[in-house]
């Protein structure tokens, strides 16, 4: 009785391994994908292994819930699926009930849902595919970790349960029978289980979620609606009508980072007070296509995802006989800005290095790299020259993580909502930042300045309920002058 009931654990472990990773991320991150504690597709891999071998005609009885499911949802992406799980019983019928051949087809197909799950990770929650992922992660610590170790680490332990059950000395065999039962009597708590509590599903059906990726051109998103106390307090930009409206007009474009809406009106009309008393001509709520830094600057360009479709934006300013320049305080080997952004259009670029060169302050916060103060005197000895001007700046001040800030004076918007010490530190940043855009385009009425954020934060470490205390993928839009 012990033996059996450890066959069971075992049987279940690997579709908790499978999926408890990305899970994780998910928490973390507060990604727009909700993501279930148990992976369907390792769970319905492992019943198939454990089935008699051939007898096809019983293992179609499997496909009886995809094939249900494919006709009700009609789409392509769930056909797509149906034929994929037909692939999958076909193999596990053919494959002899022997270690050195279920090895390797477990491992094949159990490394790719964990490539997979990835994938759906970074495209649902920040517009990335894994080649693009990857080269955003291997200017962090965490890239090689994230890519290379995670997923064998993943396989490596599902390997280690699944044995047991699948070619341990006495392996585990299930009637087909049984095997039917499990999968459906599963798929119904599943249902039961979702009905009860939406917010956090129990099963991950990975699979069809990658399919969904190039089946369905949108993404699937929470926190995206907003409230009716902010939408009617802010008017909302629309999404197809440009920022900007006359190409011959000196302008400064700055993305702020990390500067998102907070889901508490007043929250977000404190990070907007620095320009309360700036005359604005458009003060809101802008919709974002990207949610990370670099997918944020290809969208202000007119190139979304790094793809020129159209004539980027700083080449129109060209035309008009304007300067074109992109500054910004870090390195220009990260997102490769140094050595790709000429193509859209800048007559000039400075990074990091440049600038430590002119003996500009660094700080460090998240990201050891110029200071903001120091930007923006560099910024104000542009704008002084008789030359007419385009200039895009990406702030770098208030990047997270905020644990790892030097901060001195807090906002005084800390002590008015009790906020927390990561919030302080991210209102206290933004607002140090902000003020003084907005007496830099005081300064210079003859600049347009367009202010944008890039995405809300991404992560803490300290305060779990951080990210999620904002909008997803809307940012505040401000234009002056």
């Amino acid at each position: 009785m012990l033996r059996r009931k450890l066959n069971i654990l075992y049987f279940v472990l690997p579709a908790l391994v499978a999926a408890f990773f990305a899970y994780v991320a998910s928490r973390v991150y507060d990604s727009p994908q909700l993501h279930g504690i148990l992976s369907a597709d390792v769970l319905f891999l492992m019943v198939l292994l454990l089935l008699p071998r051939f007898n096809l005609f019983y293992k179609l009885a499997f496909l009886a819930p995809a094939a249900v499911w494919a006709v009700v949802a009609h789409s392509v992406c769930s056909y797509a699926t149906l034929v994929f799980y037909a692939l999958m019983i076909l193999v596990a019928s053919v494959v002899p009930r022997r270690c050195r051949f279920l090895l390797p087809v477990y491992t094949l197909f159990a490394i790719l849902f964990v490539v997979a799950d990835a994938e759906n990770f970074f495209y649902s929650s920040v517009l990335l595919t894994l080649p693009d992922a990857w080269g955003l992660a291997k200017f962090f610590w965490w890239g090689a970790l994230l890519f290379i170790v995670v997923p064998p680490l993943v396989v490596s332990l599902e390997l280690l349960f699944a044995r047991k059950v699948l070619w341990g000395a006495r392996r585990v065999e299930l009637s087909h029978r049984a095997g039917f039962a499990i999968v459906v009597s599963v798929l119904l708590l599943n249902a039961g289980l979702n009905f009860l509590k939406p917010q956090q599903p129990i099963l991950d059906f990975t699979v069809y979620k990658w399919f969904h990726q190039f089946c369905m051109p949108g993404v699937s998103r929470h926190n995206t609606i907003l409230n009716d106390d902010i939408r009617s307090a802010y008017p909302v930009w629309e999404k197809e009508r440009s920022v900007v409206d006359d190409f011959s007009k000196p302008t400064v474009m700055i993305l702020v980072e990390s500067y998102g809406v907070k889901k508490s009106l007043d929250q977000t009309r404190a990070l907007l007070s620095p320009f309360a008393y700036s005359h604005a001509r458009f003060l809101g709520l802008y919709p974002r296509n990207a949610s990370h830094t670099q997918g944020s600057e290809w969208e202000d360009f007119g190139a979304l995802r790094g793809k020129i479709r159209e004539e980027p934006l700083p080449f129109k300013f060209k035309e008009h006989h304007l300067q074109t320049w992109y500054v910004h305080g870090y390195d220009s080997e990260f997102y490769a800005r140094g050595e790709n952004y000429s193509k859209f259009g800048f007559d000039k670029m400075l990074f990091k290095e440049q600038f430590e060169a002119l003996g500009l302050p660094s700080c460090r916060n998240g990201f050891v790299g110029i200071c903001d103060s120091a930007m923006i005197v560099y910024i104000d000895s542009l704008l002084s020259e008789p030359t007419p001007k385009f200039v895009y700046w990406t702030t770098l001040d208030a990047h997270p993580l905020y644990e790892w800030s030097g901060m001195f004076e807090k906002s005084y918007f800390c002590k008015i909502f009790s906020l927390s010490d990561v919030d302080c530190t991210y209102f206290t940043l933004q607002e140090n930042t902000l003020r003084m855009i907005a007496r830099l385009a005081e300064k210079h009425p003859e600049y347009r300045f367009i202010v944008r954020g890039d995405h809300r934060p991404m992560v803490s470490i300290e305060q779990s309920d951080f990210v999620q205390s904002f909008y997803f993928r809307w940012v505040p839009l401000v234009i002056l002058n």
